[in-house]
């Protein structure tokens, strides 16, 4: 028993999630309901590389309209971007019991995402404070504003404190010159309020890559964790069980993992094996506090077949 034991499922789910799939990916599904390979492969196409060709013309055209970018740069900039993933991906090994980016000082505070539907926003800045933390080789781990992406992201696709997703958060990141809030300068309230510009301390993340997981491969998943940084991941997290969660290698007897069936967005930091359970998991950072499970994270089964959808909408991110 914990703090929602007298929360109703549907209550819990009202205000502690607000993962949101985004408008496109649902007429997708619409479209072909009876079709999942289908709207698997429209979500896949969606979620390109965010620099791919034309996508990164656009968007830089938007902020440097006085500039031409060519073919041959957009194509120089993804042969830079691919040699310094591979260097950063030599630089950092799993050992034989897992991995775990806390250890590596690149991770911050479990936060309290409080009464709104805000997951994504949590999950999203601390994406980019890790991703921020490893490219500046820092011994702090700089805190940025969920705040500032439930107020100012509307426009983008995201809903505020009714839920968004990964992809709206980092195009408004993009529009904004690839800059975000500190949450010193953006305090988190809790509830959406007007966006503000006044005050705020922005930090130049750098060009903001990403990269789609396979859908439910495990292993391609374990390895992007590894050689690029925490990754923004979501779950179904519509159970008494997760919402109980306390200690122990979470398991969930036919825990649907469908793309219809996610409703959470959390972040992976590792992994590791659990010698007396004898099992494997995933190391997963909530947004609810440190009152929740051990101590913010859950250790969700690792390979049991996507438990819960850990590996159906998956992310690695990198900063240049």
């Amino acid at each position: 028993m914990n703090e929602y034991a007298d929360w109703t499922l549907e209550e819990f789910n009202a205000v502690k999630k607000g993962l949101v799939v985004p408008k496109s990916i649902r007429r997708n599904m619409i479209n072909n309901e009876n079709n999942e390979e289908s709207y698997r492969r429209s979500l896949l196409k969606l979620y390109q590389d965010r620099f791919q060709s034309r996508r990164l013309k656009r968007n830089l055209q938007q902020k440097f309209r006085n500039r031409e970018l060519s073919e041959d740069w957009i194509q120089n900039f993804f042969n830079e971007n691919n040699d310094q993933a591979k260097r950063r991906s030599s630089t950092v090994t799993p050992s034989s019991n897992g991995f775990d980016w806390r250890s590596h000082n690149v991770v911050s505070a479990i936060k309290d995402q409080g009464q709104c539907g805000s997951c994504y926003s949590f999950a999203t800045t601390e994406v980019m404070e890790s991703a921020y933390a490893i490219k500046t080789k820092s011994q702090n781990v700089l805190t940025f504003s969920p705040q500032q992406i439930v107020d100012c992201s509307a426009s983008d696709g995201n809903y505020g404190c009714d839920g968004g997703n990964f992809e709206p958060s980092v195009s408004y990141l993009s529009l904004q010159g690839d800059k975000i809030a500190t949450a010193a300068s953006y305090p988190y309230v809790g509830v959406q309020e007007s966006c503000k510009t006044n005050g705020v301390n922005d930090i130049q993340l750098g060009n903001i890559v990403y990269t789609p997981i396979a859908q439910g491969d495990e292993t391609a998943m374990a390895q992007a964790l590894v050689s690029t940084g925490p990754m923004y991941i979501a779950i179904n997290a519509n159970t008494y069980q997760f919402m109980y969660y306390s200690a122990g290698v979470l398991e969930v007897e036919d825990c649907a993992n469908t793309l219809y069936d996610l409703d959470h967005a959390v972040v992976a930091v590792g992994y590791g094996y659990d010698s007396v359970l004898q099992k494997s998991y995933w190391i997963v950072r909530n947004s609810w506090g440190t009152d929740w499970g051990e101590n913010g994270y859950v250790r969700m089964a690792k390979d049991e077949g996507n438990m819960c959808g850990v590996a159906t909408e998956a992310y690695s991110t990198t900063l240049h």
